[in-house]
């Protein structure tokens, strides 16, 4: 007979382990003897797995009364609150939020990056604006049980890093997500921004199955895509970056990644900026241009339906390969409303097969401005919850 070695009996006492909860399951306290008859399992086995599993904090036990005989009662122990919190960095901004279940936020602060994207400016924001949502919404460090970051650039998933030169140079090479981590004390995650707002989007009720895909427009423009409300990143983070398609190679405008005609030198929050006060002949900060474009401002009209138009082609190229339910719109033009979204789908139109065409809903992001908060907090939510699953596959 061959013996079992260490890997059996680890995978054995993993099986006793998931019969022992799975009879728990739904199942209001039993006493050790009841446990014994329902799994199966020898007595001397139920009390060690019971002793561990209270250990773990997973079983609770007490005194109580079966068949008129007083026994040891044991059942699930309470599921503890789990409370996350999401990153939302953008290139002028921070936002921290908080929240005990996916997608639900308690409480948010934001600030500007006053001191830019230099990386100890960032973190000290960070750590500021986190010890305001702890505040707020009355939680230790300790009961927050992950945080994920979102970031408007390509991520390497293994190190948490920016891994694009051309796009966020200030902090590639930085050790985004173990600094924060440190920084926090707690385990983080860091994902493109456009992706957390997709995983958003594709995990809330009635997307499920279905291909969404959601654009961040801001200084750049960037896609987030989730199939089934799973993220699509591409080969090195990269997938999604719509923002440096040529759309006009013959542009003498140049994009800040050294090329020119890059669909976000005409169709993002920016280029619209940049056009009107061009247009103007005076410098414009975003609020006012959508103050402007509020009050009915001609010029600032034109210019934004012109920018929408040119977004919509960039959109229609993207749809014609990835033939998506959804494209969601964010970013700080939303405020617009109609007055941007309609010659967003117009552009679109002209882009796309009629069946595309008819078929693709475009959008602003139902989450609105807090799509990309709100996808934070979701993936810091499958964060823990894989790290739990591990623990239990490895005890």
């Amino acid at each position: 007979m061959t013996p079992r070695g260490p890997g059996s009996l680890s995978a054995l006492r993993l099986a006793n382990r998931q019969r022992l909860l799975l009879a728990l399951t739904g199942a209001e306290a039993v006493s050790q003897a009841e446990l014994a008859r329902l799994t199966g399992l020898a007595p001397a086995t139920i009390s060690g797995l019971v002793r561990d599993l209270v250990d773990e904090g997973e079983l609770v036990v007490r005194q109580g009364v079966a068949n008129g005989r007083r026994s040891r009662m044991v059942e699930r122990a309470p599921v503890p609150q789990r409370y996350g919190m999401g990153i939302d960095l953008g290139r002028t901004h921070v936002k921290v939020v908080a929240g005990a279940d996916p997608g639900e936020v308690l409480t948010e602060s934001s600030a500007g990056l006053a001191g830019g994207l230099r990386p100890d400016s960032v973190m000290e924001v960070i750590d500021a604006l986190a010890a305001t949502v702890r505040e707020r919404a009355g939680l230790t460090a300790d009961q927050v049980a992950g945080v994920a970051m979102g970031v408007p650039a390509p991520i390497d998933i293994a190190t948490g890093s920016v891994t694009e030169t051309a796009i966020l140079p200030e902090l590639v090479g930085f050790p985004l997500r173990d600094e924060v981590s440190r920084l926090l004390g707690r385990p983080v995650v860091v994902e493109n921004d456009a992706n957390l707002g997709a995983l958003a989007l594709g995990r809330r009720a009635g997307a499920a199955g279905r291909s969404v895909v959601f654009v961040k427009v801001g200084t750049g423009i960037g896609a987030g895509v989730a199939v089934g409300g799973e993220l699509l990143r591409g080969d090195a983070g990269a997938a999604g970056e719509i923002g440096h398609l040529a759309l006009d190679p013959g542009s003498s405008a140049v994009c800040r990644c050294g090329r020119r005609g890059c669909l976000e030198t005409v169709g993002s929050a920016e280029a619209v900026r940049s056009a009107l006060s061009s247009a103007l002949q005076r410098e414009l900060g975003l609020g006012e241009v959508l103050g402007l474009i509020g009050d009915g401002h001609p010029v600032a009209v034109h210019v934004l339906e012109d920018a929408g138009e040119l977004l919509g082609r960039g959109l229609g190229w993207l749809a014609m390969i990835l033939d998506p339910a959804e494209i969601a719109l964010g970013g700080p033009l939303i405020a617009a409303g109609d007055a941007w979204l309609r010659p967003v789908r117009q552009g679109f139109r002209r882009a796309v097969l009629p069946g595309v065409a008819a078929r693709t809903r475009v959008v602003i992001s139902p989450l609105g401005e807090d799509t990309e908060a709100v996808g934070a907090l979701v993936a810091a939510h499958i964060a823990v919850e894989k790290r739990t699953h591990k623990q239990d596959v490895n005890a």
